[in-house]
């Protein structure tokens, strides 16, 4: 479904696109067919503006 995320093929993308679809702050993750955690808006965003601020340093 759109509200989870599957480990070997989602990218951020997806996965942020993922999260305005469904409107969650959390998200399943599966990986090999079966659950592996959770990811959350707020730390995926985190990390994003991470990489853009190394990125543009």
């Amino acid at each position: 479904g759109s509200d989870i995320v599957y480990y070997e093929k989602d990218s951020a993308e997806v996965i942020l696109d993922k999260f305005k679809r469904c409107g969650a702050w959390n998200l399943v993750v599966l990986k090999d067919g079966k659950y592996f955690g959770f990811i959350s808006k707020s730390r995926l965003l985190t990390a994003y503006r991470r990489k853009l601020i190394d990125v543009t340093a």
